[in-house]
């Protein structure tokens, strides 16, 4: 299997993970060095701590509070009691997004909000909010206040300041990004709104170390390792460095029980990068997000010297081998290429690039952090020539057949098929606690293959729940996947649901014509016996079984969501 998709597998080798995080030792790292600090006339002398121009941007950080409502992974017609949970999030003049006065934090503290409301520091007035762009794939959301007057605007962005090249009015409280990566050792300070209290906290660090982490399935983030307290309600929160500019967003910690005081920050260019894919409509009220790329191949390392011979790879030749990729890269790459080079930043033989001086970085950095259209250009070692430029190229986001993230790239869909509850896959449904090992492994196999592989497939229907009734005694082995319908493979649950209501519509109609020779729909599982059903019997317990369990519909199919590309 290849080193480069994104599958568990394989990022778990990628970035040498323990535990879904880090390791939390750093060997490579180099010797520590000590923060230069500048002083002004009126500065303490040297050996004085570093300037705290920092503590300014306390007036653009809020407390964000959340009323949310999940949908049941197993039974999607039905939700979860409502929770309430907080984070920080803090102000910010989005000019990539029509010079907006907006609020960022994390997606995972506004995920399936229903009630938003925001506080200030400094301030007792909590106003109302809502999610106007959410990108689960860097784990950032933009926030706006919600029917609110000009007064109250201004109340909560504060005084606000005109630009000499526009007539936007930009608030004075929103916060500046720091325009580069941070040094090692360098002192960052967190503000947010942790557990244990409902003011603003402020907990100093240093950076750790800059590199790849992964913060869920999907999420394999460029970020920065800090040992400062990052705690529940942190997330979402700004990181300062010593001139009061933000370097990262807090979102995560590490909380095995072999590290201690290792927290993450979004750095700063993957925001600036975020804004950039966002895009406003305020006439229309509707906002769109383009997910970040995929890496659209798979790759091995070429350390081993038994590998390099048999591809006839020279000693004076260093990259990756590529083992497999998508279709996105017709007439780019190919199997068996040697990626030396992408956009000129040479490739070691286990894949890492120069991040800067001497840290090093996988180069799966360089095209997750692609802004929107910007060209990608790998250079090869093929059939024998090195330094073969390849045509630039455009990357996009490459879905996967295991649905990722719930409202974004698949709806709550099911169908209820008699007494059958079939759903989509999803890492979620994965996830779950009654998916069997087989079921898991089925659904890895399907997630390490490209697009063009999946035989016509868009999803993977997944039988969850054999609900009791007449019409389904004797059967007892749910959480199988469905392969056919009748012999005929199937493509989607949108797919299976038509079969079967194709199958409902000719049983009454020979029913109107006087034939009473029953009809059948037949489920065949992969790797169990088959699931046959009368279907004017199923027809009929589909009645009862919607009425007995309270579902309102026997199916939810939803159309692709359009605010996502």
């Amino acid at each position: 299997v290849g080193i480069g998709r994104t599958s568990i597998m394989d990022d778990l080798e990628d970035i040498s993970m323990q535990d879904v995080t880090l390791h939390a030792s750093a060997d490579n790292e180099p010797p520590r060095k000590k923060v230069k600090t500048t002083t002004t006339p009126s500065s303490t002398p040297s050996s004085s701590p570093p300037t705290t121009s920092f503590l300014t941007g306390k007036e653009g950080v809020c407390r964000i509070e959340v009323a949310r409502v999940e949908w049941m992974t197993t039974t999607p017609w039905q939700r979860t009691p409502q929770t309430k949970s907080s984070g920080t999030g803090f102000i910010i003049a989005a000019t990539q997004l029509a010079n907006e006065n907006l609020i960022l934090t994390n997606a995972h503290v506004v995920r399936s909000s229903v009630d938003i409301r925001v506080r200030k520091h400094g301030s007792t007035r909590r106003f109302a909010a809502q999610v106007i762009v959410y990108a689960p794939d860097v784990d950032l959301a933009l926030l706006t206040l919600k029917g609110c007057s000009l007064e109250d605007q201004k109340e909560f962005f504060g005084d606000v300041v005109e630009e000499s090249s526009s007539t936007n009015k930009l608030s004075k409280h929103a916060l500046e990004l720091a325009d580069e990566l941070p040094s090692l050792q360098e002192s960052v300070h967190v503000m947010g709104f942790p557990t244990g209290g409902t003011t603003i906290c402020i907990t100093e660090g240093v950076v750790s170390r800059i590199d790849l982490v992964m913060a869920s399935a999907f999420n394999i983030l460029l970020a920065i390792q800090i040992d400062a307290a990052i705690n529940p309600g942190n997330s979402g929160g700004p990181a300062f460095d010593k001139h009061g500019k933000v370097v990262g967003v807090a979102f995560f910690k590490n909380t095995s029980k072999k590290t201690d005081n290792v927290g993450y920050l979004i750095p700063a260019d993957v925001v600036r990068t975020f804004l950039g894919r966002c895009k406003l409509d305020r006439d229309a009220g509707t906002s769109t997000y383009t997910l970040s790329p995929s890496l659209p191949y798979d790759w091995h390392p070429l350390e081993n010297a038994s590998l390099r011979l048999a591809h006839k790879v020279p000693s004076s030749v260093h990259g990756i081998l590529v083992t497999s990729l998508s279709d996105t890269l017709d007439g780019i790459l190919k199997k068996g290429d040697v990626l030396t080079h992408i956009d000129g930043k040479a490739l070691a033989d286990d894949g890492q690039v120069v991040l800067r001086r001497d840290e090093l970085i996988q180069h799966r950095y360089l095209l997750r952090g692609k802004r929107v259209d910007e060209p990608t250009i790998f250079t090869v070692y093929r059939d024998g020539k090195d330094n073969q430029e390849c045509p630039p190229c455009v990357l996009g986001n490459i879905p996967s057949i295991c649905l990722r993230w719930v409202d974004v790239d698949y709806p709550p869909d099911y169908l209820v098929l008699g007494a059958l509850v079939l759903l989509p896959m999803s890492w979620a449904l994965r996830s779950h606690k009654r998916c069997g090992k087989k079921l898991i492994g089925e659904s890895i196999d399907w997630c390490q293959k490209w697009p063009q592989e999946w035989e016509g497939k868009t999803g993977l229907v997944i039988l969850v729940d054999i609900l009791a009734h007449e019409l389904t005694f004797s059967y007892s082995r749910p959480w199988r996947q469905v392969t056919t319908y009748n012999g005929t493979p199937i493509l989607s649950l949108e797919h299976l649901r038509d079969m079967w209501q194709t199958s409902c519509q000719e049983s009454k109609s020979a029913k109107e014509d006087g034939n009473k020779d029953p009809t059948f729909a037949r489920l065949e599982l992969k790797g169990d016996r088959d699931i046959v059903l009368e279907v004017q019997a199923a027809i009929e317990a589909e009645s009862e079984v919607l009425k007995r369990h309270q579902i309102p519909k026997a199916s939810h199919i939803s159309p692709r969501n359009p605010r996502y590309n």
